[in-house]
Formats: structure tokens, C-alpha cells, sequence
């Protein structure tokens, strides 16, 4: 359940985070998808997934065991077990995005975004770039 002030502090994180650059572990796809969902909501949902990886591959390593404890065989089915997905083709502010062609994508097969408007907020390497929804992104609601 979103907190009553969730606007305010989602728009707070963004900009916070805005010009940090990626960084395995630290500032992923993941782990902005995790501090977008605290920002709303008031807790982690994804903290034992991250965090403990530096690169790449200790990532994928991450995720594969993950996957495997849960019984899911993708990010998506691991979401999906967490969050409700949405089958809108405009979001609402807020609601997580995943994109399976975007940095990150490699490791497990999406990179995961936070809506902001008719656009979505992702990693680059160099911090938040804004890209506009598109029709085959997923989408979880928050």
C-alpha cells in the first residue's frame, strides 16, 4: 500500500539518484526499482536480491540462485510473485516497467524502470535516462 505522501517522495528519490552512474549491486535496475517501491510504499520489496553481486556475472550467478530457491524460471515469473502486473497500455506514476532491451537486460533478460509520466525512468551509465513507454514493456503496479 503506498503511503499517503508517495508522490512527493518518489519524485524526492528520482532526483536523488538522477546523475548517479550504474553500478552492479549498488545502483542497478534493481535496485532502483527497490528504492522507487520504498519511496512508495515504505518498505524494500527486492532488498534479498540485491546488493550482493559487483559485477556482472556475480549478478547473473545472483539471480540464477534466486530463481532457483523460489522455483521461478525468469525475473518476470519472480515479480509477478511479488507485485500484480498490469495490463494497461498507459501506467499510472509509479508502477514498475520492465523492458527487455535496455542495459541490464543481459544478465536477466530485462532491466526493470519506475514510471513518471508517459515516460519511464531507467539506468544508463551515467544515471536516469527518461524513455517513453512502449507497448511491449511490462508493467507491475506499486
Amino acid at each position: 500500500m503506498r503511503v499517503k505522501d508517495w508522490e512527493t517522495r518518489l519524485d524526492y528519490y528520482i532526483g536523488t539518484i538522477r546523475d548517479f552512474p550504474f553500478e552492479w549491486g549498488f545502483n542497478d535496475c534493481l535496485c532502483l526499482a527497490d528504492g522507487a517501491i520504498n519511496a512508495q510504499t515504505g518498505s524494500y520489496l527486492f532488498q534479498d536480491w540485491r546488493g550482493t553481486y559487483t559485477n556482472e556475472w556475480g549478478c547473473f550467478l545472483n539471480y540464477k540462485k534466486k530463481l532457483k530457491k523460489i522455483g521461478c524460471c525468469d525475473i518476470v515469473e519472480a515479480v509477478d510473485k511479488r507485485l500484480d502486473r498490469l495490463n494497461v497500455a498507459i501506467p499510472r506514476r509509479g508502477s514498475l516497467v520492465g523492458r527487455r532491451d535496455h542495459l541490464g537486460a543481459s544478465v536477466m533478460s530485462i532491466a526493470f524502470g519506475i514510471v513518471v509520466s508517459d515516460k519511464a525512468a531507467f539506468l544508463g551509465y551515467d544515471g536516469l535516462v527518461f524513455l517513453p513507454v512502449q507497448d511491449n514493456d511490462i508493467f507491475w503496479n506499486v
